[in-house]
């Protein structure tokens, strides 16, 4: 008897030890707002930014090195429905919406960087794109639902936000980063004429902040479809100052431009944030026409750190746009 419970106490210790050395997190987002979408004139309840649920965890694995992985779905806060992202195969075929949508992928990380496999944003995008914006691509500002407005500013009607099958590398240090992906051209799920490629560069320091991103998509026509923006942004702590320019080409040989400058000011227990800014495209042929054009406008309440109030107002005059303004009261909450 005595022996048995010293054998089950040494277990018991090895257990918590092996436990103590890993951690698997539960977190998602519940967002939900009324309002109007540029380019519709029905009011409706949407997704004022992807609401979600994930995993993600990590393991010690000794010598500073771990393994980590993080796999997220994606739904409509409203009905409970997987939120789009099809998985459209080579064939052509469309198999059903996929439940991971949002990221799927496992790696290693230490003093050499983060290594990662699967379904992942690209470099371009949270390197540059993404940060750009003061509303991170949601509400109806980027286009969440609706067009939007600071999504095409950013990413330039372009940019692929994620790839399939893709190798990630990520390294920062001293204030710098760097990042780098590349993805399959064709397998059982992409099928692309060229595998697509992105990287960026950062610096951050004190108040300023300067970013790079460039991105080849692998879709390749009359030329290969690629983006590069350059971003940066100040502190001058009463105002956050901030600007991006884009320049790109469609695989249709249609060459794209874009500006944005934006604006971020604490007030109170939020903020107030403010956007404006063009895209302009040049196709083939030499017709130059404006995609996106306009201004936005938002004030974002934290009633705590997990629950925040927002409204958010943007009015886009691009060429083709009938219902140029929009707008959204919501509430999102974290967990």
């Amino acid at each position: 008897m005595k022996k048995s419970l010293i054998a089950f106490a040494a277990l018991a210790t090895i257990a918590g030890a092996a436990s103590a050395q890993s951690s698997v997190t539960l977190y998602g987002r519940v967002d939900l707002a009324v309002g109007k979408a540029v380019g519709t004139n029905q009011k409706a309840m949407n997704n004022g930014s992807g609401s979600r649920l994930g995993f993600r965890g990590v393991e010690d694995l000794g010598g500073g090195m771990s393994a980590f992985f993080n796999i997220e779905h994606r739904f409509d806060a409203d009905t409970g429905a997987s939120q789009g992202f099809n998985l459209t195969l080579p064939s052509g075929a469309t198999n059903g919406n996929r439940f991971w949508s949002a990221r799927s992928i496992v790696g290693l990380q230490g003093g050499f960087g983060k290594v990662t496999l699967g379904r992942e944003y690209t470099t371009a995008f949270l390197g540059s794109q993404l940060i750009a914006d003061p509303w991170g691509w949601d509400t109806v500002v980027s286009g969440t639902p609706g067009t939007g407005l600071n999504q095409s500013l950013t990413g330039l009607s372009i940019a692929r936000v994620r790839n399939d099958s893709s190798l990630t590398y990520n390294f920062s240090a001293a204030g710098f980063s760097l990042g780098a992906q590349i993805a399959e051209a064709t397998d059982t799920i992409n099928s692309f004429q060229k595998k697509p490629f992105n990287f960026s560069l950062g610096y951050a320091a004190g108040p300023l902040a300067v970013a790079l991103g460039y991105e080849k998509t692998g879709q390749v026509g009359a030329a290969a479809a690629k983006v590069m923006t350059v971003n940066g942004s100040f502190n001058l702590g009463a105002v956050k100052l901030g600007g991006l320019i884009g320049k790109g080409t469609t695989s249709a040989n249609a060459d794209h431009k874009s500006w944005m400058v934006t604006a971020v000011a604490p007030m109170g227990q939020g903020e107030f944030r403010a956007s404006v800014g063009k895209l302009t495209a040049e196709s083939a042929a030499g017709v130059e026409t404006t995609p996106a054009k306009g201004f936005a406008l938002g004030y974002h309440y934290a009633l705590s750190k997990r629950t925040t109030l927002y409204t958010d107002y943007v009015r886009n005059t691009g060429t083709g746009i009938t219902q140029k303004t929009g707008y959204d009261f919501g509430i999102k909450h974290n967990f």
